[in-house]
């Protein structure tokens, strides 16, 4: 539960870390109302109060449209429709009917029929479970089959490795290990946007600041390079410093969610079918693009006695409780922004005057339409 809870939380960590960076151009506004005097720089009181408005306000906002896009994304499966690009159903393919009864097997294992299984066009020795409200998927490459099929010496063993692979995958699956990696993505979308956002209006009013007549130019190059500084150094720390770190508090947070997904698998159908699966795929298990896995040989370790239960296999508690616990808590900080930055004030007041905001507006689209 906790080294589940713990990689989400530090998710969105680097996603407010993310958030802050996208804002550095806000810092070199500062750089023209400096003021030097004996020996100390100092900037005015609401000018401070002003940015630190504006960047509650955008983290606010930000947050609030990841939680919204998060939803929908859920909801319609948006990122489930980009990982399964390049992706067919493996009932297409007349030469993978052998995988019917495997995935047949799985499915009633863990009671989920409505699981699908899709066969990626790549070499790599690769395999991934992607899902949303009405979609659960498990990916596996062609490489990691044919991988399989030249290394397996004989048919039983190479269908038993096949199965304790999608097993493992489908641990992933219902235990929704996919989020972490939904948020970052989605982090990273609207990042992008709005650093572009910024930059088109930062460097706009930096133009009209340049055609003052009193030290417009001097303040519009002070900002103009300063925003190239700070948005270097800053960058450069998050792409340095920040990922970096999460890599590596995530690499051994994330083995005990590996061992997990093997111990499912292995409870599902024998801990000998899955150490055999993890011994044909090298040395650092098959790649994956939702997490990072221990080595082989550990994972062979903690599995291979295991014996197959009779029992049904279900979601681990303690992970469902962490990914309440984590989206909880994705609330509450946005929440807490949207109080710093005064949003509660502003829809109170919009609630309260909202006719006379409604003839305002009534009346200006009355006028566009004169005009147009």
């Amino acid at each position: 539960m906790f080294s589940k809870l713990i990689i989400l939380v530090l998710v969105y960590i680097v996603c407010l870390c993310n958030l802050l960076f996208v804002l550095a151009p806000f810092l070199a506004f500062l750089l023209p109302f400096i003021d030097y005097q004996n020996g100390v720089f100092s900037v005015s009181s609401p000018l401070i109060f002003g940015l630190l408005k504006v960047f509650t306000s955008a983290i606010f906002s930000i947050s609030f449209c990841m939680m919204m896009y998060l939803f929908l994304d859920f909801i319609l499966g948006f990122s489930v429709f980009i990982s399964l690009k390049n992706c067919k159903r493996f009932e297409k393919y007349k030469e993978y009917d052998f995988l019917t009864p495997v995935i047949t097997q799985v499915k009633e294992k863990f009671d989920e029929n409505s699981v699908r299984l899709y066969i990626k066009n790549s070499n790599e020795i690769n395999a991934f479970a992607v899902g949303s409200l009405g979609s659960k998927n498990i990916v596996i490459s062609k490489g990691m089959i044919d991988h399989f099929l030249l290394t397996c010496p004989e048919p039983k063993m190479f269908l038993s490795a096949i199965r304790s692979v999608i097993s493992h995958e489908m641990s992933h699956l219902i235990n929704k290990d996919f989020i972490p990696t939904y948020i970052i993505m989605v982090n990273q979308k609207f990042t992008n946007l709005v650093s572009s956002i910024l930059h088109f209006i930062f460097y706009n009013i930096a133009k009209i600041i340049n055609t003052l007549p009193s030290g417009g130019r001097v303040s519009s190059l002070l900002m103009i390079y300063g925003y190239k500084f700070f948005n270097t150094a800053i960058n450069a720390f998050n792409s340095v410093v920040v990922y970096n770190l999460f890599e590596f508090i995530q690499k051994f947070i994330s083995r005990s969610v590996e061992y997990r997904c093997d111990y499912q698998a292995s409870k599902a159908f024998g801990g000998k079918n899955m150490a055999f699966a993890l011994s044909i795929t090298g040395d650092n298990g098959y790649f994956t693009i939702f997490s990072t896995h221990p080595k082989t040989k550990s994972r062979i370790k903690k599995i291979e006695d295991i014996k197959m239960s009779d029992d049904t296999i279900r979601p681990v508690l303690a992970d469902s409780i962490a990914n309440s616990i984590a989206f909880i808590l994705f609330a509450f900080t946005t929440l807490v922004f949207g109080k710093l930055a005064h949003i509660d004030l502003y829809i109170r007041e919009i609630l309260i005057n909202h006719e006379t905001i409604y003839r305002k507006l009534s009346y200006l689209w009355h006028l566009i339409n004169k005009i147009y």
